[in-house]
């Protein structure tokens, strides 16, 4: 038996997923499209990292924030869901994918300006990481080997965007691994309660929800 694909639409592309790859993308990860139309409007190319069907990135480019998208994860279904997704919609000439562990498997064809991440959040030992890699960094490992080596895949004014818990780290966690590697962090900052709220609950008109966010973004970019 085949797999059974599920789909959400953003706008005029339908997102083609697999239930267990969610990981918050599809309702507290589109906190990113208010976020980038905010902070940094349309831009010309953005990577998503630890993609997993691309919720986030594929609903940027429905949206209007960027004119190409590329998105990676290390899981083969999540990539077959994405090629399914690019297929589907004929976005060949506006979206790729790689089959990647971290950056290490994506070729350097063409610079990014914003990547973008609604990574593993809690840090672990390997067995809880081989056991849900959705939930687990290792060691923080994943986030450690992005920051090692996004420096050769960014333009000189392109930014990092990383969307983060803050009951399993805090910004102190990744400071050390981002400015060691070149980089520096231009802010840190929540949504606001209630377009939070809307986004996780996929409700529009929740009138008053003051319960914050638990989750947190860095911005970061490469040292001028």
């Amino acid at each position: 038996m085949g797999k059974i694909f599920k789909k959400v639409r953003y706008k005029n592309i339908t997102v083609s997923f697999l239930p267990y790859l969610e990981g918050g993308g599809r309702n507290f990860g589109q906190e990113f499209i208010r976020m980038v139309r905010d902070r940094f409007g349309k831009v010309d190319h953005v990577f998503e990292y630890c993609a997993g069907p691309g919720f986030i990135g594929f609903s940027m480019l429905a949206h209007g924030l960027c004119n190409r998208l590329t998105v990676a994860d290390v899981n083969p279904d999540a990539v077959e869901c994405c090629k399914k997704t690019i297929k589907d919609n004929k976005i060949e000439d506006k979206a790729a994918v790689y089959l990647s562990d971290c950056l290490d498997s994506i070729p350097i064809t063409g610079q990014w300006d914003l990547v973008v991440s609604n990574p593993p959040h809690w840090p672990s030992d390997e067995k809880k990481y081989r056991e849900n890699i959705r939930n687990f960094d290792p060691y923080l490992t994943v986030h450690k080997k992005f920051y090692r080596d996004i420096k050769k895949f960014l333009k000189p004014d392109g930014s990092v965007l990383f969307q983060e818990c803050e009951p399993a780290t805090t910004t102190k966690d990744f400071q050390p691994m981002i400015e060691d590697n070149g980089l520096e962090i231009m802010e840190v900052f929540k949504a606001d309660p209630l377009t939070f709220w809307q986004c996780v609950l996929n409700v529009k008109n929740i009138k008053k929800y003051t319960k914050p966010s638990a989750f947190y973004f860095i911005r970061s970019r490469l040292k001028k």
